[in-house]
């Protein structure tokens, strides 16, 4: 896979998450929450408009040839998922989320976080 092929990817899943998190916030919580109040779909609303502008950012750096530009977004994305599934992990220490919560969180971030590793250290500076 070309890391532009992998931009897009990534693109497209933090688009997905982040377009749940915003229009769907009772279903996400539902889904993966042991608590959903109307105050946390909210908070999860405002979690989706970054996300959105994630995908946004992932999507129009695709092309990007080497620039520390793309560096500083690869390495932006390795640091929000490597502390996203810490948070997760306290999460589901406090019992907040369920652990199918954990697992799908687990299984993407990892995913994500080996993909960027991956590009940002076969990457050439342009």
């Amino acid at each position: 896979m070309t890391r532009k092929i992998f931009l897009i990817i990534a693109a497209i899943l933090a688009g997905f998450f982040g377009a749940h998190m915003l229009l769907l916030p009772a279903k996400m919580l539902g889904n993966m929450a042991t608590v959903n109040t109307i105050e946390m779909q909210y908070v999860l609303q405002w979690a989706g408009t970054m996300l959105l502008s994630i995908a946004v950012i992932n999507f129009l750096s695709r092309n990007d040839p080497g620039s520390p530009a793309l560096r500083a977004v690869m390495i932006g994305n390795i640091f929000m998922h490597v502390v996203a599934f810490v948070v997760d992990a306290y999460d589901y220490n406090i019992h907040f989320i369920q652990q199918g919560g954990l697992i799908s969180g687990a299984v993407v971030h990892g995913l994500l976080i080996a993909g960027f590793t991956y590009y940002l250290v076969k990457m050439k500076t342009a």
